[in-house]
């Protein structure tokens, strides 16, 4: 696989691109703070330097984590559509390993070019606001504040982009090592890994981590009645059961689509399109669970601010007797304002992530399936019907993404608030969902669907009957 097809990891230098401007462009805002802080008090700008770092940090490994996901989910498809290119290099003597190897190069690669095309223009950019800032005079001049232009923080975003990119590329394709050299030799080529059941290990482990986990949370959520610790508990018990819900996910997610095509009719198309997303469970998995991960985690804050505000709220009122005054009432609104606005918008990243990598795994499953798109147009499929399945198709899986993630994320936004400002009520609150989120979620559910179908429907209808029953 010397001469790479590049094409196949756009995507990929495109992930990078976007969680490196993220990370980097969170470096340089905390740094602009540290900045105006050193201009009033030095002695007090590094411990608030080292605070906000903290926090910049851990946005940037939630960003990281989606990212890894992505590409890895992103890597095992493009080894779906390789599978006879690497059996034909297995049949002539190359290891798994070798070519493993090669693939998480490419991966490196494609990482690298976008962490440095990420990591310019973030800071151009930085560097072109600041200045209009200055000019505009939003911000102070250079003569009373030393803006320092280039953090030596970024290297942090920067380094973790391309590692994340790397290794999730040389996990996304260990498929490679299940493709054997006689697939050379077939007219019909499947990934072997697409046809495995679900194995007794991963159902047990996702047994045991949903298990431990679902204990955990509700534990927290019980201790978060007493005490703030509760949200150290209920923190632990989130990993284990979102990472019992990653491990799973083949076993779920497939049922979930089945079920939603279900309610699309029964066309000729939709029958097509229903069977498409379900014949191959791990495919239909990898397409979703990004955005899966992305939906949960801006729900998640939402819903947890929404429940955060509710429980403060009652709290002072508490206080106050029933009347809060004015003045403290206006605090209240600017704090959760600005909180709210500061969560949502870094959480925004994880989401873009993970649409990325759902539209590029529809693109790719139809790049991948040229034979079949030639046999449905030989027996007489016309480009409407093509279309329509593939519209279809990416509706299902937008609306299981969307709204599983969704329904995950209101639980564990209601958990956190729970065991972390439970006790101020000294009981349990509900959550709180604002009406604005189920309006997002079904905007964000019908405009991820279009989107994610109109490159695939165009290349699809486009597909010649006798180029694509050739067997190449």
């Amino acid at each position: 696989m010397s001469r790479a097809p590049w094409r196949d990891h756009i995507v990929t230098t495109l992930i990078a691109f976007v969680s490196t401007f993220f990370g980097v462009a969170l470096i340089q805002g905390s740094q602009l703070m540290v900045d105006f802080i050193v201009a009033d008090d030095p002695e007090a700008a590094g411990l608030f330097g080292t605070a906000v770092l903290s926090v910049a940090v851990v946005f940037i490994g939630i960003g990281a984590y989606t990212a890894a996901v992505v590409t890895a989910n992103t890597f095992s498809t493009i080894v779906a559509g390789r599978v006879r290119t690497i059996a034909q290099y297995r049949l002539l003597g190359q290891t798994a390993g070798k070519l493993r190897a090669n693939l998480a190069g490419e991966g490196f690669v494609a990482g690298l070019v976008g962490t440095l095309l990420g990591l310019a223009s973030a800071l151009v950019t930085y560097r072109l606001l600041v200045q209009a800032g200055i000019d505009r005079e939003f911000l102070p001049t250079a003569d009373s504040v030393n803006y320092t232009w280039v953090a030596p923080a970024v290297a942090i975003p920067a380094v973790i982009s391309v590692l994340t990119v790397w290794v999730a590329a040389y996990v996304g394709s260990r498929a490679v090592s299940k493709v054997s050299p006689v697939q050379a030799l077939s007219a019909h080529v499947e990934t072997p890994v697409e046809e495995r059941r679900s194995s007794a290990v991963r159902k047990i482990s996702f047994g045991l981590f949903m298990a431990v986990g679902v204990a955990l949370l509700l534990g927290g959520c019980a201790l978060g009645v007493v005490s703030p610790m509760g949200v150290l508990v209920a923190f632990w018990g989130g990993v284990f059961s979102f990472t019992a819900v990653v491990i799973g996910a083949v076993m779920i997610v497939p049922r979930l689509l089945a079920l939603i095509g279900r309610c699309f009719g029964s066309s000729a198309a939709v029958m097509l399109a229903r069977g498409n997303v379900t014949r191959a469970p791990r495919a239909a998995t990898r397409a979703t669970i990004g955005m899966i991960i992305g939906v949960a985690l801006i729900v998640m804050f939402v819903v947890a601010l929404a429940t955060m505000k509710q429980i403060v709220w009652m709290y002072l009122l508490e206080q106050n007797g029933g009347q809060v005054p004015e003045a403290e009432k206006m605090v209240f609104d600017q704090s959760m304002m600005v909180v709210n606005g500061v969560m949502i918008s870094l959480t925004c990243v994880s989401v873009v992530l993970a649409a990325i990598g759902m539209i590029s795994n529809l693109a790719l499953a139809v790049i991948q399936r040229r034979r079949e798109l030639g046999l449905l147009r030989a027996v007489g499929a016309t480009s409407s019907q093509i279309r329509l399945m593939i519209l279809v198709e990416s509706a299902v899986t937008s609306i299981v993404a969307i709204g599983f993630g969704a329904i995950l994320g209101i639980l564990y936004g209601w958990a956190g608030a729970q065991s972390t400002f439970g006790a101020a009520v000294g009981g349990f609150a509900l959550p709180v969902v604002p009406w604005e989120l189920p309006v997002a979620v079904a905007a964000a559910t019908i405009t991820l669907a279009l989107v994610a179908a109109i490159g695939p429907s165009i290349r699809a209808t486009k597909v010649s009957p006798v180029e694509a029953l050739a067997v190449s």
